[in-house]
């Protein structure tokens, strides 16, 4: 993961879109300009965005160079509820790291050393404290160093190149190897270059900021000897390759485009039950799918649709899912001759924020050739008729795990890992997915429309992945001769048949009652069901659903008749096998009440009749 991450640094480097080395955008503008000179200052209020200095510090004091948090560059104490008891040691590491910046080869410009100068003379000599404006600064206010005179007057300090030279052979030190580990020289596993290795990554940014990598115990540190040596023994990674892989993740974290909150909870931000997916697309040049042509970016947001995020109730699929499965059934080309699709690779990794670290749940890396195929054959399985019949579209992975409610982090892995390897499904989905599909309310409330929808996808992806079926069971199949599925198809005919002989006008059918038995034990319960339809419901309605009936009944018997018991994955048929029969009878509903509308007359001798064709 390491590799692919400074792989993307230094393209994103190359690109100009990436923070100088040992810089971060951080969230909090700077608040204060000193505007510095020989003697005197002058402090100008600002709200201003500009990446700086970062060493991932929490607790720790460490200074920055000529920029910083107001407690350490000014030696603030005043915050907006106490007062900063640590301001004086932050202020005066401020002033030690000036004082070696000073000292330091890397600043030889006499005019840079000039006005770090001024700013250590306005520090000592109190002259920021004169300015009026001193006491509206807050310890947690960011402010920065500009000369009011010479050749870098206007410009922020931090900013000259020799003060960034500085600052990385700084961070070097801060998170090189100790002596105590041995030779803290060696070849860096990212580049293979003989250099110096660092003790601790950069720290980065993901929901708190932590170090991506790091060691706390001896065991994992088994390639030196002695007690307590975690505590000083290297990476095996160089500071560059270290510094660029965190810039680079820190750039993913931070952007819309390449990050998922998969699960996570507001009340527990460190949990390890957190759960962030974090992905980018390695293309060298457009790709085109049938006519239709993709830059990298495009096509991201096109295979990471699959994640989209939870959505409400009444949104509806995100539209770009139908789009992503029409144009994998297209034939995928790099643009430029010369490349294919195999040099191109996808890259996922979930993560998990935790107090010491960051955890890397799962990493994933697939090139674009399989992953088109992967996508495809889960989108197929993923794809099924909506409640009402009207359309058939593929469902998101958090669509699943929103329906079935399943916040298992094993179950999200699964899916991800289903959708982007093309490895089978968890069954945990499934199981999830039958108890959410038992409850009255889910099957009955019109509101629920998605989520039944959604859950019937699950038990699809799950039942007939790799399968033929994964295809074909999108809607009603009048072949699929399983008794498990028959079973939910009769299910649905007689509460059909109840609800014609109700004129429809019912507040409570037979599934609000019997949906649970006859799922886990038909032969017990579909005898009675079928005596109260034969006495009851049959003589009022049509013709069509007494023979459907029949129908659906003598392919029971060759199937081998009611099943005494059904098991968990036969409950997953029983539930698409009313899921398909409900949704054909309320399609045929609609499109007939739509030709009344349209056409009069004959459409209601057949309403009156409450004969219609149905599949049988």
């Amino acid at each position: 993961m390491f590799k692919e991450l400074v792989d993307l640094g230094q393209e994103l480097e190359s690109r100009g879109t990436l923070v100088p080395a040992g810089f971060y955008a951080y969230g909090q503008p700077i608040r204060w300009i000193v505007h510095v000179w020989p003697n005197r200052v002058y402090l100008e209020k600002t709200d201003l965005n500009r990446p700086r200095p970062f060493d991932g510090r929490t607790s720790a004091i460490r200074a920055h160079p000529l920029t910083d948090e107001a407690g350490y560059a000014l030696g603030v104490a005043r915050q907006q509820k106490g007062v900063d008891k640590r301001a004086g040691d932050k202020h005066r590491a401020f002033r030690a790291l000036l004082e070696k910046l000073l000292a330091s080869p890397q600043v030889s410009d006499p005019a840079l050393r000039e006005a770090i100068g001024w700013v250590l003379h306005a520090l000592e000599t109190g002259l920021v404290q004169q300015d009026p404006r001193y006491d509206e600064v807050e310890s947690k206010d960011w402010v920065s160093f500009v000369p009011g005179q010479g050749p870098y007057a206007g410009q922020h300090l931090f900013e000259h190149p020799e003060v960034k030279a500085f600052w990385l052979a700084e961070l070097e030190d801060r998170t090189a190897s100790s002596e105590r580990a041995g030779n803290s020289s060696g070849a860096c596993a990212v580049c293979g270059a003989n250099l110096p290795l660092v003790r601790r990554m950069p720290k980065v940014k993901l929901v708190s900021t932590a170090p991506l990598h790091s060691l706390n115990a001896d065991a994992f540190v088994s390639f030196h000897a002695g007690a307590g040596i975690a505590e000083h023994a290297h990476l095996g990674i160089c500071f560059v390759c270290a510094d660029t892989a965190a810039r680079a993740f820190t750039h993913l974290a931070d952007s819309d485009q390449h990050r998922r909150v998969l699960l996570y909870d507001s009340n527990s931000r460190d949990a390890l039950t957190n759960q962030i997916a974090l992905f980018w697309l390695k293309a060298r040049a457009r790709v085109q799918a049938g006519e239709e042509i993709f830059d990298p970016a495009s096509l991201l947001n096109l295979v990471s649709s699959v994640l989209a995020p939870e959505q409400r109730a009444d949104q509806a699929p995100t539209a770009s899912l139908p789009q992503l499965a029409r144009l994998l059934d297209l034939p995928w080309r790099p643009e430029e001759a010369g490349l294919n699709l195999d040099e191109c690779g996808f890259y996922l990794a979930i993560l998990s924020p935790n107090v010491g670290r960051i955890a890397v749940r799962d990493w994933i890396t697939v090139s674009l050739a399989q992953l088109r195929e992967n996508l495809r054959r889960f989108l197929s399985a993923t794809s099924i008729v909506s409640p009402w019949g009207e359309r058939v579209s593929p469902q998101s992975i958090a669509r699943l795990l929103q329906a079935a409610q399943a916040t298992n982090p094993n179950l999200t892995r699964g899916l991800l890992r289903c959708a982007y390897l093309g490895e089978s499904p968890p069954p945990g989905l499934r199981d999830a997915a039958v108890l959410r599909f038992r409850i009255p309310s889910v099957l009955q409330d019109p509101r629920e429309g998605w989520r039944v929808q959604a859950l019937a996808s699950a038990l699809k992806l799950v039942v007939f992945y790799g399968k033929e079926e994964a295809r074909t069971m999108d809607r009603l199949s009048a072949q699929h001769n399983r008794s498990a599925y028959l079973c939910g198809r009769l299910l649905a005919i007689l509460e059909e048949a109840q609800l014609r002989a109700a004129n429809f006008n019912l507040n409570r059918t037979i599934v609000d009652r019997f949906y649970g038995a006859a799922s886990t034990a038909p032969a017990a319960t579909f005898g009675g069901l079928i005596r109260l339809a034969t006495v009851a419901h049959l003589p009022e309605v049509g013709r069509d659903v007494r023979i459907l009936l029949e129908d659906v009944l003598s392919m029971l018997d060759e199937a081998g008749g009611f099943p005494r018991v059904l098991t968990l994955p036969e409950q997953a048929e029983f539930a698409l096998g009313f899921y398909h029969q409900r949704a054909d009878f309320r399609s045929r509903r609609g499109r007939r009440a739509a030709d009344e509308a349209i056409g009069g007359g004959p459409g209601n001798q057949v309403a009156d009749s409450g004969e219609e064709e149905v599949t049988g």
